[in-house]
């Protein structure tokens, strides 16, 4: 390797240091361990003498920073023999735990940096590499950035091998070139973006909370535990028990398909919303008619209506087209609230009724027919509560959507520097 390839100047620095940083191989400071292949089953969260890492908790959960304290990690079952298992394959603090297997390119080599174990015995379990600290040249918390940077993840997915699961290897890791600068510096940069992350672990657990907080005022609200009055202070009527019918409206706005590229929409499954694909190629679908959809319409994904595939149609989708999979409905004026239904949709025992008027198997077989979702049966209180109860459920989520525009800002500020701070 020349000088000019073993030193880089990182695009952002703070400004006591000066000078080209070190380019060194992740072998040059940890050495690999071996690590067990315990499946979920012989795990608990209830009680054990020795805890365990899985991989999935790696992918899913785990911190970057991991400190043992704020995780949630299983126990190993006591009728597992450990015995055989000698000390120094117990993790220490300064390991890296890394995620060996991974279905997609984003999550392969996701890495924790074990910062304080707390003094309890932790084992590095299925789908993971255990990569032990033996150089005092890296300051304990900085292995979990370096491994997050933009330059070492793309190393990573070059030597991830296999088609529909990645794996990566020990040999292959300690190869991977990492961005070195002083000790002094790194424990600069520990400092700086541990204040980062912890105002992205604080807004993460407002947003949390607030999500928690409208799921008990749903509950409350459509179970009737919590009503409003209206504004002479008394009790509006009792709910009544309608079909679909008698409040929505089928409204299908068919038209040729669009000669040119045209903005597509479809709703997810799992209760994700409406997605976009905005310059969509007719050619690509043998449909010749298709579908308008207007702000406010209620689409329903007919082969997938039990999974919750149902959406209101979003300001920025209006004007754009749908397939006949995705019919849509208009609120009667007078009985039934564009912002109320769309509450009513998030549901989970509206989900279930779907679920029961949704006839087939598995997949694409099961189809939801406008006929029988429009009898489907739901209690409805007076327009007006719709309106108390959906401003109030409104104004949750308007707090949860700043919250989580916060978060994306924070999580998007934090990626910027990893990509500046490490070259």
């Amino acid at each position: 390797m020349t000088q000019k390839q073993q030193y880089n100047v990182p695009a952002l620095r703070f400004p006591e240091f000066r000078g080209g940083v070190k380019k060194r191989s992740l072998g040059d400071f940890y050495e690999f361990k071996s690590t067990n292949s315990l499946s979920r089953d012989k795990l608990n969260y209830e009680r054990g003498e020795v805890r365990n890492i899985h991989y999935g908790d790696i992918h899913k959960k785990f911190r970057p920073a991991f400190n043992l304290i704020n995780e949630q990690v299983p126990f190993i079952n006591s009728d597992v023999d450990l015995s055989r298992i000698s000390e120094d394959k117990y993790c220490k603090n300064g390991d890296l735990v890394i995620a060996d297997a991974s279905e997609d390119y984003a999550d392969i080599g996701k890495t924790i940096e074990l910062v304080h174990l707390n003094g309890e015995k932790v084992l590095a379990g299925l789908h993971t590499l255990l990569a032990r600290l033996v150089s005092d040249d890296l300051a304990i918390g900085f292995g979990s950035y370096v491994m997050a940077c933009s330059s070492v993840r793309k190393q990573i997915m070059l030597i991830a091998q296999g088609t529909k699961v990645l794996g990566i290897s020990a040999g292959r890791m300690t190869k991977i070139i990492l961005p070195m600068p002083s000790n002094e510096e790194q424990q600069k940069i520990v400092s700086f973006l541990s204040s980062v992350d912890a105002k992205i672990e604080q807004l993460d657990k407002k947003k949390i909370l607030l999500e928690q907080y409208k799921k008990g005022m749903m509950q409350n609200l459509f179970s009737k535990e919590l009503r409003f009055k209206d504004v002479q202070g008394n009790d509006f009527p009792d709910w009544e028990e309608k079909i679909l019918g008698d409040v929505l409206e089928i409204k299908l706005r068919e038209q040729s398909k669009p000669r040119e590229n045209y903005l597509a929409i479809g709703v997810r499954s799992h209760m994700k919303g409406t997605f976009q694909k905005p310059d969509f190629d007719p050619s690509k679908i043998a449909m010749e008619k298709l579908f308008v959809v207007r702000k406010d319409d209620l689409i329903v994904n007919i082969t997938f209506a039990w999974e919750g595939a149902i959406a209101m149609v979003k300001a920025e989708d209006d004007g754009g087209f749908v397939s006949h999979r995705f019919p849509t409905y208009n609120c009667i004026s007078g009985k039934l609230l564009p912002e109320y239904i769309k509450q009513v949709i998030l549901n989970k025992r509206f989900k279930y009724l779907l679920d029961l008027i949704s006839p087939g198997g598995a997949g694409r077989n099961r189809v939801l027919s406008k006929k029988s979702f429009l009898k489907l049966k739901w209690s409805f209180p007076d327009i007006q509560e719709q309106q108390k109860i959906a401003d109030s459920l409104s104004s949750i989520d308007q707090k949860i959507a700043l919250v989580s525009t916060e978060l994306n800002h924070a999580k998007t500020f934090k990626k910027g520097l990893l990509q500046q701070m490490f070259i």
